[in-house]
């Protein structure tokens, strides 16, 4: 152990905290998933900021989360709309999957916010 480490945690005493992004230590960085709705019809929108944010950084993604994130693609690209449900299921699953990957994570919490409130 160094003779004088560094202590990078956080401390908070009292209040009410929120925190949106947050990195801490060396190496550390935060990215907000910058995804937003207002109502149902920004939805598309938001599914479609989804998938480049899961193309961003699909290196990064836990092979469970890659598998999931091909199979929203094309669930929301088929010829066919995809049923509601399904769409849901995978949006839960990515959540739980891709949780190590924080812009990842944000994004999905986001879509599916929105997908719960539409």
């Amino acid at each position: 152990m160094p003779d004088n480490p560094v202590n990078y945690g956080i401390q908070q005493s009292g209040g009410v905290s929120q925190v949106g992004n947050q990195a801490v230590g060396p190496g550390a960085y935060a990215v907000g998933g910058g995804l937003t709705a207002s109502g149902p019809a920004d939805l598309t929108a938001l599914l479609t900021g989804l998938v480049e944010v899961l193309d961003r950084h699909r290196g990064h993604l836990p092979p469970p989360a890659r598998a999931l994130a091909a199979d929203l693609r094309a669930e929301l690209t088929g010829p066919q709309p995809a049923p509601p449900a399904r769409i849901r299921t995978l949006l839960q699953d990515l959540a739980e999957a891709a949780a190590p990957v924080t812009p990842v994570a944000v994004a999905v919490a986001e879509v599916l916010r929105a997908w719960q409130g539409s």
